[in-house]
Parts: C-alpha cells; structure tokens; sequence
C-alpha cells in the first residue's frame, strides 16, 4: 500500500542541541501536540504559541523544567533497560534523530526504535518511555493520559513506523514498568492532521486557534487492555492484602521445607532410603526423559502492589 507521508518525510540527525530546539520551534511537535486539543497537562495553546513565536524559552519540551521531566530524563535509560529485560525479542536503540513532515509542520523526537523478534511485530516500531509516581498511576487508573498516547501516534505518523508502545514506570520500590500499545489509527491520524492545519491556519495569520475537537480520541485509542476494578462489587483490595499476606506465607514455608529437606538429604548421605519410627525416607536417583513443550501464548496472572509506602522513600 502506498504511503502518502512517504514524500514528504524528513529525518534530520541531532548534532547539536542549539540547532535541534529551533527545528522544533517551527513544529508542532509530538510531545506538545495534545495542547491543540486542550489536553496537555503542562502546556497551554497560549504557552505553545508563545514558545514558537521565540516569545518564551521555556525548554525542551515546551513546557517550564520540573522534577517530574528532570526524573524522566534521568530514569529514560533504566526503563530502557528493563524493557530490555522483561521484553528480550526487542531490540532498542536509542533514536538520535529529528523526524518532520515538512508539508504539515509537525516533528518528533522518538524515545527509542524497536525491532522484534517476534513475527506477530513484524517491521519496524517505537517506544515511548514515560515514568510517574504512584498517585500518579492511581489517579490515572492503570490508563496513561491521552496525552501521552497522542505522542506515541504522532512518532509513528511522522516517522512512518508500523507499531509503538508506550512503557511506563512506577516509581514505588519495586520499579514496575507497565505497557501499552499504539497501534497505527487512520482516523486518530487525521484528526492530528486536520488540528495542526487548523492551528497553523490561525498561527500564520497572528491568532490563536481554538482548541480541536478531542471527544472519541481516548476511546478510539483505547484498545481495552485496561480495566478500572475500583468499581467492582467485590472487595477486591481487601482479597488482593489477603492474597499477599497467603503469598508470604507460602514463600514461609516453602523455604522452612528446603530447610528441612537439606537436613534429611545430610542424614542420609550417600544411602538411598532412611527408616526412623512412623517414617521412611528416600533419596533415590530417577532418570526423566526428555519433553519438549510446543511454544504457545498464554495470559499470566501478576499482580504486584505500587503503592508501597512512600514513607520509606522520604
């Protein structure tokens, strides 16, 4: 199928940071995009146009630097390498690139170029990293803001990739880092399309355009991978501190019956079964043959706790 962006592709390589900021302040660039429909939760239309008529000097992202954007920086390259971990048919390689559409005037910056292993992802994709702090998440509700999904979309727009995902890491003890993916979405597409020709419609003539329309875009992106079971009518939180205290329980025991099965495995020495009153014991060599499991996909459950006291941090 014939690509129509294909032409009109740009892709510039960053040599020096000076020359990267002004190519993008005569773009609308994926990361400040959702300003167009209201929904950038640090940028205003107002601020966007101000930082690209050279009025404000604000950042690299457009909007003023804060501890969350200095954490993200810092942490970009140690979610990176826990993807690299947990997702070993991925192959990551951090994006040193500038990506445009010249005739739309929209620009990206990716995260990181991935190729797989996997045929179920065949071609090429990208990965757009982001972390937050547990209220955070729990504000969000296991479901990243629209924003950030407007921003995978618009990498994959302007660079032409085939598939993206959108990691994002917790930042509880434990460091989870949580997935989700952003497929190609025409009619999303267009909409991005037709609110940065709006914008830039009003822009060149010195107005500020209003604000697109962004009703049925979170639930057109929504592939239905998250659920809000807040609203169950079951305990589910109460089932959930039960579950954990019957999982340490059982790693408990477990480990007091290897405790005892080294003992046993000592008495007995090179011997191959033991007697003692009301018991017999053996510690037998066994030959077991070969099994090879046919590869399948299959869901696991996991279930991990992110609120972990905060207090232990402060």
């Amino acid at each position: 199928m014939t690509d129509p962006m294909r032409e009109q592709r740009e892709q510039w390589a960053i040599t020096d940071r000076g020359l990267w900021l002004e190519w993008r302040r005569r773009d609308i660039t994926a990361s400040r995009i959702a300003a167009l429909f209201d929904k950038h939760p640090h940028l205003s239309r107002e601020s966007l146009a101000a930082i690209m008529r050279g009025s404000s000097d604000a950042g690299t992202d457009g909007v003023p630097d804060n501890l969350a954007m200095r954490r993200g920086r810092i942490f970009e390259a140690a979610v990176a390498a826990a993807i690299a971990e947990e997702r070993p048919q991925w192959t990551l390689t951090k994006a040193d690139t500038y990506h445009r559409l010249t005739e739309h005037r929209i620009g990206c910056t990716p995260d990181y170029f991935v190729s797989s292993s996997d045929p179920a992802e065949p071609g090429a994709g990208l990965v757009q990293i982001k972390t937050c702090a547990p209220w955070q998440w729990d504000q969000w509700q296991a479901k990243p803001p629209l924003a950030y999904l407007l921003q995978a979309l618009t990498e994959l727009l302007v660079t032409g990739r085939e598939w993206g995902w959108l990691a994002v890491m917790v930042m509880s003890p434990s460091y989870p880092v949580h997935y989700f993916a952003v497929p190609r979405h025409a009619a999303a597409e267009e909409r991005l399309l037709a609110a940065a020709a709006a914008w830039w419609a009003e822009f060149d003539s010195g107005r500020l355009a209003p604000a697109a329309e962004a009703s049925g875009l979170a639930e057109a992106l929504d592939d239905g991978s998250s659920v809000d079971l807040s609203t169950s009518n079951q305990d589910l939180v109460g089932l959930l501190d039960e579950r954990e205290i019957l999982k340490m329980q059982i790693k408990a025991d477990e480990v007091r019956c290897g405790e005892i099965d080294e003992v046993l495995k000592g008495a007995l020495g090179k011997a191959r079964t033991g007697w003692l009153p009301g018991w017999a014991v053996s510690y037998a060599t066994q030959h077991r043959k070969e099994i090879l499991i046919p590869a399948k996909d299959i869901r696991v459950l996991r279930v991990r706790r992110i609120a972990e006291a905060e207090a232990a941090d402060g």
